[in-house]
């Protein structure tokens, strides 16, 4: 029955990854993209979450906002939707978790996805990434991923991603990634259970600003 599950699991991703590149829809972020996630932790939405974020990258040449809804599905599969503003393009991202990790295991999360892994790109990409949270105590974690990526139409020469962050008091997060050509690093802050904001540095050199807001769908009022 597990087996029949992760193979379904896999099935949604491949038939959502066929129908998004027919389409040839421009996607310009993915797992980690600090443009769309404002972060760089790239996990799941929970199942009936709604998160809407907004990012303004005034000094950037590439982009200078991008607004993105992303919504869980279940608990392994989370879609997505949103706009790039400077481009004029819209933003679709499909995402699955065919093995979600454990605190008390060794073996890390699995994220399978499609779209554009680096900022200011619009080519059409699948990537894979094993992401593993350790909690030293209430007080300090550390949340790593690595991961490769490949664009449809170069799919012979993939590349690299990896990403790092830090929490502290389970409020503040120091992050930094790699999507295979530049580095962003950033500061995260969440406010409440639902808000989250965030300063970053895309590219090292664009300072920007990110606000993300969690609606529970699914809570029973």
């Amino acid at each position: 029955m597990k087996k029949s599950r992760n193979l379904f699991k896999v099935c949604v991703v491949i038939a959502g990854l066929i129908f998004i590149s027919s389409k040839g829809y421009s996607q310009e972020c993915g797992p980690n993209c600090p443009a769309c996630s404002g972060g760089s932790s790239g996990g799941i939405i929970a199942k009936n979450n709604l998160v809407v974020s907004a990012l303004g990258i005034p000094a950037s040449d590439d982009e200078y906002a991008v607004a993105n809804v992303r919504y869980g599905v279940f608990n392994w599969m989370d879609v997505g939707v949103g706009y790039a503003f400077k481009a004029k393009d819209p933003i679709w991202s499909l995402r699955i978790k065919p093995l979600a990790e454990k605190e008390d295991k060794w073996y890390p999360g699995i994220i399978i996805g499609t779209g554009s892994v680096r900022t200011g790109g619009s080519d059409q990409s699948v990537y894979g990434m094993l992401t593993k949270t350790i909690e030293f105590n209430e007080k300090f974690a550390l949340q790593a991923y690595v991961g490769a990526a490949s664009v449809f139409k170069d799919f012979e020469n993939p590349f690299f991603l990896s990403g790092l962050s830090a929490i502290f008091l389970e409020k503040f997060t120091v992050f930094g990634s790699y999507d295979g050509l530049n580095f962003h690093e950033g500061f995260s802050w969440t406010a409440t259970d639902n808000l989250t904001l965030s300063a970053l540095l895309i590219e090292t050199r664009y300072p920007s600003l990110s606000v993300s807001y969690r609606f529970d769908l699914g809570k029973k009022k």
